[in-house]
């Protein structure tokens, strides 16, 4: 009596003691409270009522460009980073698999022979005398939840270590439509150069025969011939960032630079697509980096929730069988055991506060950097929008800005060689042509990188690729 007695106030001390775990309250995720963009959309990238916002499945099929579609998924294939993000997943699953074993019943066996050696016969030398086989059950029963919550924790860490995979796909399709737009854009502004470098070395060459026949002075000669090796000096510039966005293209794809091959694609022939613009609240299911750091959250909290419940005893059932013989030949006796475990956290609770404090110290963390991954995310849509349209407008104007250099260009050149103006307006009329039409390249360009922006601020294509 006096021993279940002992037993009890054990019992009941070893609960008392779970019941003084201290409290924490979770920080809470800051509510969304845009609900419409301050750059009003263009009627071409609004939805439909009642509809989702359509995008693209990539951006190889917004451009209309096949070759980009390629590159794109080679690069989701074989970059690095992609890589990186799928062997963090591996390793999530792996903690999970882990986690979710820890509920489970462990089972252990063993079996074993002892023997000695003898004289008798050559041929049986040893005599096994001894055999013995034992299994050993035990399980923890859980009682409050501290394995199911990290179990929890480690889920929600899988589920945001995909979505930082998604996260890491967009970022690497972007990087790739951008260095594909901008090695086009480059290789349109080099044609653009060598087509002005033939019409100036023309010109020189009329010049150089007009000052030999005392029409024109060494001075014109001289300054025509500064504005073509200048025309040259740019190019050889551009030539060099051409090469670089090849380099850089073979990184991003996972190839060899030395062996990858890439001809620019015309600048032209990309279209620029009208993508549809969704809503601020749609973008916390959009984007994955924010239901990344949101499953961070939820994976934080069923930290703090398992260091809590660290404080509650635990209990644990076993049993175990054995079984022996005296000799191989002889019967088997076997002994079986139950038992229960009863543990408590009594004199280490300076460490379990320890373990939780610092467990809701990162679940306040995961709520800032949520916070943070939010309104940038927000700052980037907006910024986006902003670019497309101010692109569009830019682009408009210079078209019209390059249809009046070539006539004015036209008409000068016409008026020089019939003597019925000076050089000077001749190189200023070549000097603004050949500004605007490189000018109206780059904006094509910028029209191009701010849809690339936009397709990235959207959350890329919608829903996710799997």
């Amino acid at each position: 009596m006096a021993q279940r007695l002992r037993i009890g106030g054990l019992c009941l001390l070893s609960l008392a003691a779970g019941a003084c775990a201290p409290h924490v309250e979770l920080e809470v995720a800051p509510q969304l409270l845009s609900t419409a963009w301050s750059q009003p959309a263009s009627p071409s990238t609004v939805p439909e009522a009642g509809l989702p916002a359509a995008t693209p499945a990539n951006l190889g099929a917004a451009f209309g460009s096949q070759e980009l579609e390629g590159l794109i998924g080679r690069a989701l294939q074989q970059n690095g980073d992609v890589g990186v993000a799928r062997a963090r997943i591996q390793q999530a699953r792996a903690l999970f698999g882990i986690a979710r074993g820890a509920m489970l019943p462990l089972v252990t066996a063993s079996a074993g022979l002892s023997g000695t050696r003898t004289e008798r016969t050559a041929s049986d030398p040893f005599d096994f005398s001894d055999a013995f086989a034992g299994v050993d059950i035990s399980f923890d029963l859980d009682l409050f939840g501290a394995n199911r919550a990290r179990r929890r924790a480690e889920g929600h860490r899988l589920r945001a270590a995909e979505f930082d995979q998604g996260a890491t796909a967009l970022i690497v399709e972007g990087d790739v439509a951008r260095i594909y737009v901008q090695r086009a854009a480059l290789a349109a502004r080099i044609s653009l150069l060598d087509r002005n470098i033939e019409q100036a070395a023309e010109l020189e060459r009329i010049i150089r025969a007009r000052a030999n026949a005392g029409d024109a002075t060494r001075v014109d000669l001289g300054l025509q011939t500064i504005q073509l090796r200048e025309l040259q000096t740019d190019r050889l510039r551009l030539a060099e960032a051409l090469d670089r966005t090849r380099t850089a293209m073979a990184v991003l794809v996972g190839e060899e630079a030395p062996r990858f091959v890439l001809t620019p694609s015309p600048l032209d022939a990309l279209q620029v697509p009208d993508m549809a613009v969704a809503p601020p609240p749609e973008l916390l299911v959009r984007r994955p980096d924010i239901q990344a750091a949101e499953a961070r959250i939820d994976a934080a909290g069923g930290d703090v929730d398992a260091a809590r419940r660290a404080f509650f005893p635990r209990l644990s059932l076993s049993a175990s069988g054995i079984g022996e013989a005296a000799s191989l030949s002889g019967p088997l006796a076997a002994t079986v055991s139950l038992g229960a475990n009863l543990l408590s956290p009594i004199f280490n609770r300076g460490q379990l506060r320890g373990n939780l404090e610092f467990a809701a110290g990162r679940q306040v963390e995961s709520v800032e950097l949520y916070r943070i991954v939010l309104l940038t995310s927000l700052a980037e849509a907006e910024n986006a929008l902003s670019a497309v349209e101010r692109a569009r407008a830019r682009e408009a104007l210079l078209l019209q800005i390059v249809e009046e250099a070539r006539v004015t260009a036209r008409l000068a050149r016409l008026q020089y060689m019939e003597g019925e103006t000076d050089l000077q307006s001749l190189f200023d009329a070549e000097q603004r042509l050949v500004s605007a039409e490189d000018a109206r390249a780059i904006a094509h360009q910028e029209r191009l990188e701010a849809a690339i922006d936009l397709f990235k601020a959207m959350g890329g294509a919608y829903p996710p690729r799997a």
